[in-house]
């Protein structure tokens, strides 16, 4: 085991690295560092595994990572820095001929934060507190079989069944056409964090819940752990392993979070999902326009929960000129429960966010929650209407603990169960920043996909509609077919302005009476065009856009 400190200008790193051929002959994996200065802006670290099957798998792993730290990162763009350089290693690798292949995944660690890069199934892993964080998404044509599964196009168990499900969708060494995954904004890091790059054969070997246990050691120690875990296990069909633990020191002191540009924000780009999950029935509603985003989770068990969600959102739908100040709110959502009580029976939770004057406000009743995210952090969130929420706040559970909880489904609030709705938590307007997000959603999603998976997917998604399909592929990965309904609504804001509208063509009645000989032949016309079996159907209404 290599053991060192990596001292940068902003804090110090802790690095230990293991590495083994397992129960094969060769080993084919490789790994390097950037080059150790005195006070060093950046430091990097590299993995990458040759895989099997093709030649030369050890030669093409040890080019891969020479090539990537060849790469300088001096510059402010470090995400194209490490795309080029991928990009330029597997041409070259290609060009080489030497028939070879392998993965790769790169961590670089700044005072900004933490930038990572991968191509293949290698991985890279943030352990902070007692959770474990995949900040990776695998290249694989499995991603692409649970991207299916979320359109509804196909059965996870189709999914977990396809014989090509592990074949990879990108490698080193394939050419120059690599779209590597790739984290767009640094990834705030805090001291006592564990950063641990690793090949498949540590992650195959052990489980999430054995790899969070080692990673709460320092560096040196989970290094050590992870490399006697997997030799205990004596299997004869071992891969090559290797694993590098990065251990964010205590002198470690990111920089704040830089000042959004003067900037007005003109539109939000956003996108939504719901889904039944594992019940045959879907209970929740989702609505977005007019600068409202809302979802509802009608409660199962009470009746008509499914008619309750409906009736909440449909009611919010129609106060889009409505007072979004967290006073409207409080009398928008007890309109909403005046409305579901006119049903006469079915309770629902609802959460909901409102854009307006450029500032956005949100509330919640029940367990649906509303994220906001800013620099890719969430800086403000809804509060739960649930006995665990209070014993959180009572200091009898973690609230870490909320999603293991037995009971996380008791709420104390809902729509629908008494007449009259009291809120007391009134959330303060947020001025809206370029490059801000939000998040509304049920519990049956964030109890899958936990605050550290939304904050590394918005980092590394061009827009909402990424964003979304990488947290609802962890969503299926972690609830497989079983679960609660789920649903989601996720916005960007930009400063770009929206396409232009396309212009509807509308009918103006007749206003004189001199004209009713023209209107009688332009009827006679209309018959005709009938009879020939052309209905004259006017033009469907132009896609709905959000401006601010």
């Amino acid at each position: 085991m290599d053991k060192f400190t990596a001292r940068l200008r902003c804090g110090s790193i802790s690095a230990a690295v293991i590495t083994h051929p397992g129960a094969r002959e060769y080993q084919e994996d490789s790994y390097g560092f950037s080059e150790l200065k005195p006070d060093m802006e950046r430091f990097a670290a590299v993995l990458a595994d040759g895989m099997g099957g093709l030649s030369s798998g050890a030669l093409v792993s040890a080019q891969t990572v020479s090539g990537m730290l060849s790469e300088p990162l001096d510059g402010a763009d470090i995400p194209g820095a490490l795309v080029r350089a991928a990009q330029r290693t597997s041409s070259e690798i290609s060009a080489g001929g030497t028939r070879g292949g392998s993965t790769m995944t790169e961590a670089v660690v700044t005072p900004e934060g933490l930038y990572f890069c991968s191509v293949g199934d290698s991985r890279i892993y943030l352990r902070r507190g007692s959770i474990l964080t995949q900040l990776t998404e695998d290249q694989d044509h499995f991603q692409t079989l649970l991207a299916h599964v979320a359109d509804g196009s196909i059965s996870y168990r189709q999914a977990v069944s396809d014989k090509d499900r592990d074949a990879l969708a990108q490698y080193m060494g394939s050419g120059a056409a690599l779209s590597p995954d790739v984290v767009l904004r640094a990834f705030p890091l805090l001291p006592g964090d564990r950063i641990m790059l690793c090949s498949d054969g540590v992650y195959n070997a052990l489980t999430a819940a054995e790899l969070l246990q080692s990673l709460m050691l320092s560096a040196g120690g989970a290094a050590d752990d992870i490399l006697g875990r997997i030799l205990a296990r004596g299997w004869a069909n071992q891969d090559n392993f290797t694993a590098i633990v990065l251990e964010v020191l205590p002198d470690y002191s990111p920089e704040p979070l830089p000042q959004p540009p003067e900037s007005s924000v003109l539109s939000v780009e956003h996108s939504m999902h719901t889904s039944a999950g594992g019940d045959r029935s879907n209970e929740d509603s989702v609505y977005s326009g007019g600068g409202i985003y809302a979802v509802a989770d009608g409660l199962g068990g009470h009746g008509n929960g499914a008619k309750a969600s409906a009736q909440a959102v449909r009611f919010l739908a129609e106060q889009e000129s409505g007072d979004f100040s967290p006073e409207g709110i409080q009398e928008l959502f007890s309109g909403a429960n005046s409305a579901v009580r006119e049903l006469g029976g079915g309770l629902t939770t609802i959460a909901a966010g409102f854009v307006q004057d450029g500032r956005f406000t949100f509330g919640n009743v029940g367990d649906s929650r509303v994220y906001y995210f800013r620099g890719g952090r969430i800086i403000s969130r809804t509060r739960d209407h649930s006995v665990c929420q209070a014993e959180v706040e009572s200091g009898q559970l973690d609230p870490e603990q909320i999603r293991g909880s037995e009971n996380r489904a008791q709420l104390l609030k809902a729509l629908g169960s008494c007449d009259t709705l009291e809120i007391q938590q009134v959330c303060e307007p947020i001025e809206i920043h370029p490059g801000d997000a939000f998040l509304v959603c049920t519990d049956g999603f964030w109890e899958h996909v936990h605050e550290r998976d939304m904050e590394a997917d918005l980092l590394k998604s061009r827009n909402s509609s990424e964003w979304l399909g990488h947290m609802l592929k962890r969503h299926i990965q972690t609830a497989h077919e079983n679960g609660d309904n789920y649903s989601a609504v996720c916005g960007i804001f930009t400063n770009e302005p929206e396409p232009p509208k396309r212009k509807r063509r509308r009918i103006l009645p007749a206003v004189m009476a001199a004209v009713s000989a023209a209107l009688m032949i332009l009827a006679l016309a209309a018959v005709l065009v009938w009879l020939s079996g052309d209905s004259g159907a006017p033009d469907e209404p132009p896609a709905q856009t959000e401006e601010i």
